[in-house]
């Protein structure tokens, strides 16, 4: 027949699956839990100004959170990925029947918590369960930047 040369295989078939073998992938590497000084992460855009926000990163609310994304968003200090990646998913309406269903904990967008901490587990946790290198690996790097560079104590200092 005419058409045979397309059903014709020509690899070699493995009789067994011996050797294939999980990848080795080396654990991720840590988060050093306190720097002493932070590097202040660049804008984005050319001549942008850090917006004067008087929010501490260590007891901020869902809430505070989005509206402080809000802000670096629009002074330019971050992409629309970044403002997207940054907005907590306890703001969504159907948090309580869809997420909220399946880890048993209902919404509190209005309960001050750690934000550094909670983004840093989640940097941890993208790490080990998404590629170590991809896009969304690298919108919560520089989130975890600018919080961290925002938790610095001589920044308020004058305050």
């Amino acid at each position: 027949m005419p058409l045979d040369f397309l059903f014709r295989r020509t690899e070699t078939r493995l009789r067994s699956l011996r050797h294939l073998r999980e990848p080795h992938l080396d654990p991720p590497p840590r988060i050093e839990a306190e720097r002493k000084t932070a590097p202040q992460p660049a804008p984005l855009r050319p001549g942008a100004t850090m917006p004067e926000l008087r929010m501490r990163v260590r007891a901020m609310t869902p809430r505070q959170m989005a509206d402080w994304a809000h802000e670096m968003y629009m002074t330019g200090w971050i992409t629309w990925d970044d403002y997207r990646a940054a907005m907590p998913p306890e703001l969504h309406p159907a948090y309580d029947a869809t997420i909220g269903a399946l880890t048993g904990e209902m919404a509190e967008p209005d309960r001050p918590r750690d934000m550094v901490q909670e983004w840093e587990e989640r940097l941890e946790f993208m790490r080990r369960h998404v590629a170590p290198t991809g896009a969304q690996v690298r919108l919560a790097e520089r989130i975890v930047a600018l919080l961290r560079w925002l938790d610095e104590p001589e920044r308020y200092a004058s305050a």
